[in-house]
C-alpha cells in the first residue's frame, strides 16, 4: 500500500512541484531581463507563462510595465487591469494604472457612487477570495462551538449567552460567505474591456449606418452589457452606453 501510495506522489505531485519551479525560473529571468531593459524579451516570458495556464498578479504587472516601456499604453492599461482584478489592493499595481491612464485621450467623469455600494466594494476588496474563504471557515466554526454549547450547557445564563453569540456568529457566517462569493465573482466575471481601436464610433444601435453617440479612444475601459455576433453594447464610468464592434475591444 505504502508503495503504491508513493508511485501516486510521484506522478501525481512530482510534475506540479517541477510546473512551478520552471513558472519561478521563468518569472525571474523575466525580471532580469526587464532590469536589463530588454522588454521585449520580458512580454515574450510573461505571455510563454499564461499560455502555459500560469496566472498572477505580478505576472499582469509585469507585462503592463514592460508595454508601458514600449509606449503601448492601452496594453500596459490592459494588463494592469488584469493584474488589479487579482490583487485589487496592491498599491503599486493602482498607482502605475493611474499614471497610464493620464496617458490616454478620453477623460470620462464617473457618475457618484452611492455610498453604501463604495463600502461594499472596500469591504469585498479588502481579502481576496481565498482569505475571505478562510474567515467563513474560521467564523462558521466558532459558531458551531457556541451553538454547543448552547445544547451542552446547564445553567440558563450560559445557554442564553451561547445561544446570543451562536445567532451573531451564524450571521457573520453567512455575510463572510456572501463577501466571498462576491469576490471570487469579480475575479472571475468578464464584463469589463480596454479599448484597443484609436478611434471608436460608439453607436445608437449595432450598425454601422446608426448614429454615433459619442467617441472613445484607445486605452478607455468599458463595461460590457450585452451582444450581438459581431457588436458590443458598452457602458463608459458616466453612465452613457452605446454599441462598438468586438474588434474594437479587448476582455479583461
Amino acid at each position: 500500500m505504502k508503495k503504491v501510495y508513493g508511485i501516486f506522489v510521484i506522478i501525481v505531485f512530482i510534475p506540479l512541484i517541477m510546473l512551478a519551479d520552471s513558472a519561478k525560473t521563468l518569472f525571474d529571468t523575466a525580471n532580469d531581463y526587464y532590469a536589463k531593459g530588454d522588454y521585449e524579451m520580458t512580454i515574450s516570458l510573461c505571455d510563454s507563462m499564461i499560455k502555459n495556464n500560469v496566472e498572477s498578479a505580478a505576472i499582469y504587472y509585469n507585462l503592463g510595465n514592460a508595454w508601458f516601456k514600449l509606449d503601448d499604453v492601452p496594453k500596459a492599461i490592459y494588463y494592469y487591469e488584469k493584474a488589479k482584478k487579482l490583487e485589487p489592493n496592491n498599491e503599486d499595481i493602482n498607482y502605475n494604472l493611474k499614471i497610464a491612464n493620464t496617458k490616454i485621450a478620453d477623460r470620462i467623469e464617473p457618475v457618484p457612487e452611492f455610498f453604501l455600494k463604495t463600502w461594499w466594494k472596500k469591504l469585498v476588496y479588502s481579502l481576496n477570495e481565498k482569505q475571505w474563504t478562510i474567515v467563513n471557515i474560521g467564523v462558521y466554526i466558532v459558531f458551531l462551538l457556541f451553538l454547543i454549547i448552547f445544547f451542552v450547557a446547564k445553567s440558563i445564563s450560559a445557554k442564553k449567552t451561547a445561544f446570543v453569540f451562536s445567532i451573531i456568529f451564524m450571521v457573520l457566517s453567512i455575510l463572510s460567505g456572501l463577501i466571498g462569493y462576491n469576490s471570487y465573482k469579480l475575479k472571475t466575471t468578464h464584463n469589463t474591456a480596454i479599448i484597443f481601436t484609436p478611434t471608436v464610433n460608439v453607436k445608437s444601435a449595432p450598425d454601422e449606418g446608426s448614429s454615433t453617440l459619442f467617441i472613445l479612444h484607445q486605452g478607455s475601459k468599458v463595461q460590457l452589457l450585452e451582444n450581438t455576433s459581431t457588436w458590443e453594447k458598452i457602458k463608459i464610468a458616466n453612465g452613457s452606453e452605446g454599441w462598438v464592434q468586438k474588434d474594437d475591444f479587448e476582455m479583461i
